[in-house]
């Protein structure tokens, strides 16, 4: 064999060798740039449906968002429309209240003030929440306040606990 047969099949197994190792001082690795041309084109119709996908999931998270907040602020107004009910009730129970007192013969026990108290004092809460107007509530309460401290001065209330119209001693602390 001359030195040119040797040089020629020295470069063609070279040759053919560096189609399956790769030197990584050369730059050029063609099996590696091939195959990722192949990954490339075989994953591009993969990676186009993935995208579909992620902007599909993403519009239902929006729309899951949007509803997420609508219900949320139906929440609250349905929270705030019965604080103002609760409020209303309250204030309605109060003013029963004032009118019984108002009427002769018609006697509360201490009990009865205290809870008319506690009241209150939701009620006022509640209108502070509701920032709702308190209007002529605040004179029959004041009322009502005049004719408990009246009665703890005179300890002269219903001691029974009930509404029977009679004091037991003869006189109408309102």
């Amino acid at each position: 064999m001359s030195i040119g047969q040797i040089t020629g099949w020295a470069i063609g197994i070279i040759g053919f060798l560096s189609l399956f190792i790769e030197v990584s001082k050369i730059k050029i690795n063609p099996i590696s740039a091939l195959l990722k041309w192949i990954g490339s084109k075989a994953s591009a119709q993969l990676i186009e449906k993935i995208d579909s996908n992620q902007k599909e999931t993403n519009k239902r998270l929006d729309g899951i968002e949007r509803k997420q907040e609508e219900l949320e602020k139906k929440i609250e107004e349905l929270s705030l429309q019965e604080a103002i009910d609760v409020a209303d009730s309250i204030k309605t129970q109060i003013f029963s209240f004032y009118h019984e007192l108002q009427k002769p013969g018609i006697r509360h026990s201490e009990a009865e003030f205290n809870q008319i108290i506690a009241l209150n004092e939701k009620y006022e809460r509640l209108v502070e929440r509701t920032k709702q107007p308190n209007g002529v509530y605040e004179a029959e309460f004041k009322y009502i306040m005049q004719v408990f401290h009246q009665c703890q001065e005179t300890n002269d209330f219903d001691l029974r606990g009930k509404n029977n119209g009679s004091n037991g001693k003869g006189k109408d602390p309102a």
